[in-house]
């Protein structure tokens, strides 16, 4: 498929192109075995974004259900926690993490604007971003396990799993690419009925899973901890990278478990 952009953005509104979309954002977002049955071009990946809320309902759910599985098992419920996370994890092949981990490690250890992509580009893994990985597992985990109600945890799980998949929309949407090449670097900024798609999808389907009072509040605090991380991004590199997007999902995720575990 060559297709513009300007096409998919014409053509977006049917149901073959959210079809398209959610199928596209399955095999970037996860590692289930999904295979695309035509090439698309790079832009597409562009109206893709609105569909990544219904790829985190997808692996918060199985997330979730192993969750609730582990609990019914009685399981202790730290245990509980880490096995709703490493499922989450395996089934994105921690596509985020990693983002997390290799912004931590260029944030903390460059000096430089460039020094700092560089080391982001570095696959090793350094002092930062170890701590950074310990942080996010062992904060979500230790928050799932929190829940006295495990089937309250489990709709925690789902809709943060939604809501922070709107983070790489809203920052590829907001700000500059940091790189000259890359994927971040090829991408267009998507319509921005795309990005009101994503976040009007993301926002209900948390919505759905949490008391209105709770959800509200967290809302506010997720956006909060994104807005304050995309400040922070600006200031280190001067823009936005794939590893960026990945790390504000992060960022989301974690503030807002948090939150729901202390509301709850």
């Amino acid at each position: 498929m060559t297709d513009t952009s300007s096409t998919f953005e014409k053509n977006a509104q049917n149901p073959k192109a959210w079809w398209e979309d959610i199928q596209l954002a399955v095999v970037f977002l996860t590692r289930l075995p999904w295979k695309l049955k035509e090439e698309l071009a790079p832009q597409a990946l562009n109206r893709a974004l609105r569909a990544f809320p219904l790829i985190g309902l997808l692996v918060g759910g199985l997330s979730a259900t192993v969750y609730g599985l582990a609990h019914i098992f009685e399981i202790p419920p730290l245990a509980c926690g880490l096995l709703a996370v490493l499922t989450s994890v395996l089934l994105t092949g921690a596509l985020h993490e990693d983002g997390l981990a290799d912004v931590a490690d260029g944030f903390g250890g460059g000096a430089s604007r460039e020094r700092k992509l560089e080391i982001m580009r570095d696959s090793s893994l350094g002092s930062y971003g170890t701590i950074a990985l310990i942080l996010s597992i062992g904060l979500r985990s230790a928050a799932l396990g929190g829940f006295e109600d495990w089937m309250v945890g489990a709709s925690v799980i789902v809709a943060v799993s939604c809501l922070s998949r709107i983070a790489p929309a809203l920052l590829i949407y907001l700000m500059e690419s940091a790189r000259t090449d890359g994927l971040a670097a090829s991408m267009e900024k998507p319509d921005w009925m795309i990005v009101v798609q994503a976040c009007g999808l993301g926002i209900a389907l948390f919505l759905l899973c949490t008391p209105l009072d709770a959800g509200f509040v967290t809302i506010v605090m997720g956006f909060t901890a994104l807005y304050v991380f995309q400040g922070l991004a600006q200031k280190q590199i001067g823009g936005q990278t794939g590893d960026v997007c990945g790390a504000a999902q992060q960022v989301m995720e974690i503030t807002m478990i948090v939150v729901l575990a202390g509301l709850a």
